[in-house]
């Protein structure tokens, strides 16, 4: 099977920190082979993770940051790191490698960089989900025909809660990020007038555990965030087999920019829950949750198509193809 190199950082450190590693991690960090469990994880945290985890469950042929060229293989993907991915372009000009893979996470504006992502040594830039990519072939035509979706994991074996049956109490998940001020006031109002207990899950200021745990006790969740490229916690709640209700207004404008096309839950289906605009729909949804979610299996659907080892299969799948 063909060796598959993923980068998130470039190969040519300074050899002081090489020696470090290798006192540190042992002489697989030299050689380049699976990172051991102490390896943190470079570029996005999640999303590095599940790839790589993804691929030592799958037994699959890698390496991650590999120090010594000579140990990486003829397939790179630079997943972060504009620097790591100027250093492989350069080895894909040279004929040191076969095919490139760019992304998902190196910038936000795929014209970024000096054009870099537009080079015609990367033969895919990635991206999480559909419209990111509208985004980035509207930002830089070039793109257009070199463009895959490939979205992340999470580890089922860690996300995994209780049976809805014997969740007692009242409790619901509101996940902020990113959303004003005002319309989380006025969540908080119309579920606690409601009868439902909120539980506030604000981006950046929690654990995995924590996170983990209040989804346990939580009925369903409620997502409030202007949009997500790919939307991992959505992902976590889904393993946990809690469906969201997600504010998803459609409009985004970011630095300037406005996007024709935006969403907060880009793989939303009728298995993990429903969307709202308004709050006026919000609460409608909450006034009959109970049986609006009852056919939801959030689970299930994200053990078919959400899971490190689709993730990583499906990385291995694009890796592979000659066209």
């Amino acid at each position: 099977m063909t060796l598959l190199t993923v980068l998130t950082e470039a190969v040519d450190r300074p050899i002081r920190q090489t020696l470090r590693d290798i006192r540190r991690f042992g002489i697989n960090s030299l050689l380049g082979r699976e990172p051991s469990a102490e390896v943190k994880y470079g570029g996005h945290h999640a999303v590095t993770r599940s790839l790589l985890e993804g691929l030592q469950r799958l037994g699959a042929n890698f390496n991650y940051n590999p120090r010594n060229l000579e140990v990486v293989g003829d397939v790179v993907v630079v997943l972060a790191n504009v620097e790591a991915l100027r250093q492989a372009i350069r080895w894909k000009r040279d004929g040191r490698i076969r095919r490139l893979l760019a992304g998902p996470n190196l910038m936000v504006f795929s014209n970024e960089h000096g054009g870099i992502l537009g080079s015609s040594e990367i033969d895919v830039c990635l991206v999480p989900s559909d419209w990111v990519g509208t985004a980035y072939e509207e930002d830089m035509p070039a793109l257009k025909g070199r463009i895959q979706t490939w979205w992340a994991g999470v580890d089922e074996t860690y996300w995994k809660g209780p049976a809805k049956a014997a969740k007692v109490g009242r409790s619901v998940v509101i996940y902020q990020k990113n959303s004003p001020e005002h319309l989380c006031r006025a969540v908080e109002t119309i579920v606690t007038r409601l009868g439902w207990l909120p539980r506030w899950i604000r981006y950046g200021q929690y654990s995995a555990e924590e996170y983990r745990r209040t989804l346990s006790e939580s009925h369903f969740a409620i997502f409030l965030s202007q949009s997500e490229s790919q939307g991992i916690a959505l992902a976590e709640a889904w393993a946990m087999d809690v469906p969201a209700l997600v504010w998803n207004p459609k409009e985004l404008e970011y630095l300037g920019r406005t996007y024709s096309v935006a969403s907060a839950c880009p793989y939303l289906t009728p298995q993990t829950g429903c969307e709202w605009a308004t709050t006026t729909v919000l609460e409608g949804l909450l006034v009959n949750v109970e049986e609006i979610l009852s056919d939801c299996e959030p689970r299930v659907w994200m053990i078919k198509h959400m899971t490190d080892i689709y993730a990583a299969q499906a990385m291995i799948e694009i890796a592979a193809c000659n066209h």
